[in-house]
């Protein structure tokens, strides 16, 4: 690990050098008011909104001489209040839009205006956006309005409500990254936490001379042995205040899970992710302390200060981690807004990219992973599906596969039950069974889906950008808007004394394991014409595994029940790569990689595709168990 001995007056002289340039280059009339870091960026304040829609190309010059990230933002003092600002924009919107919703964030000096329909306003070609910076003086951003605003609101009632320490939070984050580097030198290592030879915890610190970058840190609920189910902090020495940042993938519980624990034990910095990522794994922590209440590991004061902390990630834009570690976010197809990262350590001296977890193959309703990568010497890939087995049927053979056994089972006046993530494959599956009841594929039928699932399709509404092109343009257009089909039906309470709706039934709890979705199981499996569809691997131990191992017997909570249901598996809709997914994408990585790493895998499936990678792509590929190193540079 490394150690730090700060130099303030360097770090003070380095500031004034940036700063200097960027006022002899900045334009007179820009009326600057301050200049100040704000997390990995650099804000330029000022009292002339014009300035800030009218000069692009001028901060493009200074972006490309300091080398830094900077943004423009509108000084407080031209601010017009929240009450003034919600009139203006109630007058001034289109009618035909529908203006329903403003959300602020001071410290930012950003608000999210919400419109029903959002082509009313993306066609008019940014005059009615610069129209009302200059009317409000706050930076103004459009998102479509969606089914629900709940889960957006609560989080941005949190987010004003330490709007104070946020902007002091931002200025302490620019400090440390923008500070002079300690050591000429540059070494970088890998420490497993969590997720290698396994899945679920995921967790790994990526550590050099001068920082500890800690990427994701997730919690395995599928055991109850300490040891299996959190990140292993305790094998290597680090506290939580050692760390310098933690940078999310997606927001899976496996990834994200843990993090809240770390700001209960002393960690105080900066959380990247998209930001789709940080509202869906909102509800994940949520849904947490609701399951496990009392026993929760951390509760709603935690997750308050990760969302204090969060510093939100784009795709494709380079950002300052440390004075050593810059990371770049690029789709990696697995689920909404989820990234792989590429790592670019020291001063190019080495480009390290982190899958996370991936999807390179067809999805109805996200682009596939990205692949073209600049420069990549290391490559640390999951491997969930590396053994040779994990081959799954073309999707268009898969299609075919779930129309007929949804059709044998609709046709019986029976219910199908497919049990999928909250996130990922509910979205999957909602789009694709729509489109097919709608081509007449699949019998007319509900899709039942819970309420849960709702929420999620709500932020998947309002971030269409980072959606597949076609869904995108269909929901921006209004054309078609998947999510809220008149073929949903929501799930809102469970009558234990009615018997099921016939149709299909999407549950958010993919390996069967959460009481809500035990509750549907036993209702389903006892009808031959009956039917479940799993579309995930199921970890062992896990209800589902059970079932997919044709056991006609399984016990939950001590009570033993006979399955007597139809049972299907169609693995080419699940958010993963399969093996030769996996082999696809790491052939298509140039130049040649140096260096493979395997992970989130079990273990002889983790030794499987390591030793294939190697043969097959000629390239030196290891699996790391958890608790170990790995030198990457």
């Amino acid at each position: 690990m490394h150690s730090r001995t700060f130099n303030p007056n360097q770090n003070s002289q380095d500031k004034q050098s940036i700063m200097a340039t960027i006022l002899q280059n900045l334009p007179k009339e820009c009326s600057l008011t301050k200049i100040e870091y704000e997390g990995p960026r650099i804000a330029l304040h000022s009292n002339k909104p014009e300035f800030l829609l009218n000069n692009n190309q001028v901060l493009s010059n200074i972006v490309n001489l300091i080398k830094k990230r900077i943004v423009l933002r509108l000084d407080e003092s031209i601010r017009k209040n929240e009450s003034e600002v919600t009139k203006i924009i109630e007058k001034q919107i289109p009618k035909e839009a529908g203006f329903t919703d403003i959300l602020f964030d001071p410290a930012l000096g950003e608000a999210t205006v919400f419109v029903r329909k959002i082509n009313h306003i993306v066609s008019k070609d940014d005059k009615i956006t610069n129209k009302l910076i200059n009317q409000t003086g706050w930076k103004l951003n459009f998102r479509k309005t969606p089914r629900s605003m709940s889960l957006l609101k609560e989080i941005n009632k949190i987010t004003n409500k330490n709007s104070e320490s946020r902007t002091q939070f931002y200025k302490r984050v620019g400090e440390t990254i923008f500070r002079e580097k300690l050591d000429p030198n540059v070494e970088a290592s890998l420490i497993s936490l969590g997720g290698f030879a396994e899945i679920g915890r995921s967790s790994m610190i990526l550590t050099t001379n001068e920082s500890n970058i800690l990427i994701d840190c997730g919690m395995n609920t599928y055991s109850n042995d300490p040891l299996l189910m959190f990140p292993r902090f305790d094998s290597i020495g680090v506290k939580p205040s050692e760390i310098d940042a933690i940078v999310l993938s997606h927001a899976h519980f496996d990834h994200t899970g843990f993090v809240p624990v770390l700001f209960k034990y002393g960690y105080n910095g900066p959380v990247y992710c998209t930001e789709p990522t940080s509202f869906l794994m909102y509800m994940l922590f949520r849904e947490y302390i609701k399951r496990y209440k009392e026993k929760a590991l951390y509760s709603e004061k935690e997750i308050e200060e990760v969302y204090s902390h969060l510093i939100y990630l784009n795709y494709n834009i380079v950002t300052d981690l440390s004075p050593d570690v810059k990371v770049t976010p690029y789709n990696s197809g697995h689920i909404l807004g989820s990234s792989s990262f590429h790592f670019h350590l020291g001063n190019g001296d080495h480009n390290f990219v982190y899958t996370g977890d991936l999807k390179f193959g067809k999805s109805c309703y996200l682009d596939n992973a990205t692949w073209n990568y600049p420069r990549v010497e290391t490559l640390l890939i999951e491997a969930t599906n590396g053994g040779r087995e994990d081959t799954f049927p073309s999707r268009e053979d898969a299609t075919e596969k779930l129309i007929s056994s949804i059709n044998v089972a609709i046709k019986d006046k029976s219910t199908v039950l497919i049990p999928t993530q909250l996130i990922g494959t509910s979205q999957e599956l909602i789009i694709t069974l729509d489109q097919l009841i709608k081509q007449k594929k699949i019998e007319k039928c509900k899709i039942h889906v819970d309420r849960l699932i709702i929420d999620a399709n709500s932020i998947h509404e309002s971030y269409t950008e980072f959606l597949n092109k076609e869904v995108h343009q269909n929901i921006v257009s209004g054309d078609y808007n998947p999510f809220r089909s008149k073929n949903l039906n929501i799930i809102d309470i469970f009558d234990e004394k009615k018997d099921l709706d016939p149709g299909i039934i999407l549950l958010p709890s993919s390996m069967l394991q959460c009481l809500h979705s035990i509750d549907y199981l036993k209702k389903v499996i006892h009808k031959p014409s009956n039917m479940i569809i799993f579309i995930c691997n199921q970890m062992n131990g896990t209800v589902g595994k059970s079932i997919i191992d044709r056991q006609k017997e399984i016990s939950i909570n001590n009570t033993k029940y006979s399955i007597g249901c139809k049972i299907e598996t169609i693995y080419s809709f699940n958010s993963h790569s399969d093996f030769n997914q996996l082999n696809a994408y790491i052939s298509r990585l140039k130049p040649k990689l140096r260096k493979i790493l395997v992970n989130h895998s079990e273990r002889h499936k983790a030794q499987n595709f390591a030793s294939y990678s190697s043969k097959v792509h000629n390239i030196p590929t290891q699996y790391q168990l958890n608790q170990e190193a790995s030198r990457i540079l």
